[in-house]
């Protein structure tokens, strides 16, 4: 049979040659591949404490709802950075009407009039509740992680100091109660007016399944990882960039390399590039605390501008020690 088979093209993969893509992508494999969590979304209804895509999120009473900062929103160029005093702290502050307005800096030179606009609740966009989630070398494995940000159209993203927690939140509850009466179950957005395209609409249960991947073309080690690979790979044809290698052995190896979806842990997919390629110090954030994918099926929707991606990335120091306070929030989209 098997000499019939290397007639007639039967046989599966069996005497299949490698080719030079098949050894680039074992090389990757062998050097990066690491374990992750893949998030799964489905439609349902979830208890404040479950892990979830919107919703209600985990409130205990006395919880201090977060809300968008000064100088959190982006600004066209020629305008002013938005000043304002922070909101009255506690659970809710600020929706009496009394919220600070944002007026233009004063800058003594003659700038775009920024809009005055109150400082909104920023908007619930994610939880995860450890506790249900397969263990992950580095993460918690009890408490809830939850995810915030404005509700404004670019989403409380600032290109200036993504670490920055002024457009977004990242909040750590280490201890959990289960128990609805001991929980504030009124949201301080209900009633609030945002523009439209909030990329979630309506609450997601989260499922998990435990994974592997490997590094793929979005992170922005990879090119000198490429290089490597297809250089280890092809010994007796090494070239010095990847400008020099057949692209259609390297588009081999892209096409084999889908990075989207939504997980915790592993590496990060963006539609344009890497915000930590040019910053040395944002190259500390090496771990994918969370990443959001836009993703459509017939029971849910959720979309990142056009068809974009959200991540947010932790340093391992800052996770050993459970201190969110400084996170890479990032989005982009084609």
């Amino acid at each position: 049979m098997g000499f019939f088979n290397k007639i007639f093209g039967g046989g599966g993969n069996e005497g299949k040659k490698e080719t030079s893509a098949d050894r680039i992508l074992r090389v990757i494999k062998e050097k990066t591949t690491t374990e992750c969590v893949t998030l799964i979304p489905s439609k349902g209804t979830t208890k404040p404490w479950e892990s979830k895509i919107g919703g209600m999120p985990y409130m205990p009473k006395g919880f201090d709802y977060p809300y968008e900062e000064a100088g959190s929103t982006v600004v066209t160029e020629g305008q002013a950075p938005a000043v304002a005093e922070s909101v009255a702290a506690g659970p809710f502050a600020g929706l009496d009407g009394g919220t600070t307005t944002v007026p233009s800096a004063a800058t003594g030179e003659a700038v775009e009039q920024v809009e005055e606009r109150k400082l909104l609740p920023l908007r619930f966009l994610a939880q995860v509740n450890f506790s249900e989630m397969p263990p992950l070398d580095g993460f918690p494995t009890k408490g809830i992680l939850q995810f915030y940000i404005a509700g404004e159209n670019a989403h409380g993203l600032n290109f200036e100091n993504p670490e920055e927690q002024k457009g977004f939140r990242v909040i750590y509850h280490e201890e959990v109660v289960e128990d609805e009466t001991a929980l504030l179950s009124v949201l301080p957005t209900e009633g609030v007016e945002y523009p439209d395209g909030f990329p979630v609409d309506g609450e997601l249960r989260l499922n998990f399944e435990k994974s592997s991947m490997p590094m793929g073309g979005g992170d922005y080690r990879f090119d000198k990882l490429l290089l490597d690979a297809y250089n280890e790979a092809n010994p007796d044809a090494r070239v010095a960039s990847l400008d020099r290698a057949p692209e259609d052995e390297l588009d081999k190896v892209y096409d084999q390399l889908d990075m989207g979806g939504h997980r915790m842990g592993g590496y990060p997919f963006f539609t344009q590039l890497d915000p930590r390629e040019y910053h040395q110090e944002l190259k500390e954030n090496s771990i994918l605390l969370f990443q959001l994918d836009s993703d459509e099926t017939d029971d849910y929707k959720i979309v990142w501008g056009d068809s974009g991606v959200c991540n947010f990335f932790i340093r391992p120091e800052n996770l050993a020690k459970r201190d969110f306070s400084r996170v890479l929030y990032h989005w982009d989209c084609y």
